[in-house]
């Protein structure tokens, strides 16, 4: 929420071309969890580039896409963006020419890191992909906090924690719209 109490809009930009279909459940569930008082969420993918992001090389082809969403949003009265990828694609350009905060799962997530209880574990994509529960689990023996390398893996955050309740468990995208909110707070 604003100074003057008005509604925030928040965009959420999916930097890929995976259809709609595939991610509309899990986007909708992502929304509900990040759901916060004098915040409305709103989700866009860009439709195009990449189907995934899984290399530096699909980063760069999707930045182009996600700072086209972003010059559109900031047209539209969004307040906020936030861009749904670890790799933060497009976000320090979109920084250049819009005059609204862009934020970038990834670095929202290194920062948070930076400043977390020790020792940190951060499991990359590939990692939580490759990984079955038990496996997942087993590997965080001795850490006192949990960074999620992935943004497509908020689903794990329930687990890891039953699994161990003293675990810190950072969610990029609950990062990224707290560092969000945070920054909108303080301009």
């Amino acid at each position: 929420m604003t100074a003057d109490g008005a509604t925030t809009k928040v965009l959420l930009v999916g930097p890929t071309s995976t259809p709609w279909e595939s991610i509309a459940t899990g986007i909708e569930a992502d929304l509900a969890r990040l759901a916060r008082p004098g915040v409305e969420l709103t989700y866009r993918c860009t439709g195009a580039g990449p189907e995934s992001i899984r290399t530096t090389h699909d980063a760069k082809l999707a930045a182009p896409y996600v700072v086209q969403i972003i010059l559109d949003a900031a047209h539209e009265g969004f307040g906020a963006i936030i861009v749904d990828c670890t790799a933060d694609p497009g976000v320090a350009e979109a920084r250049g020419v819009v005059p609204i905060p862009v934020v970038g799962a990834g670095e929202a997530l290194r920062s948070a890191m930076a400043t977390a209880k020790q020792p940190v574990v951060e499991l990359t994509g590939d990692d939580l992909r490759g990984m079955d529960v038990a496996a997942l689990v087993d590997s965080l023996r001795g850490a006192a906090t949990v960074a999620l390398g992935g943004t497509g893996f908020s689903h794990l955050v329930e687990i890891l924690s039953a699994a161990n309740p003293k675990l810190v468990v950072l969610d990029p995208l609950v990062v990224a719209l707290d560092t969000c909110l945070a920054g909108l707070q303080r301009s």
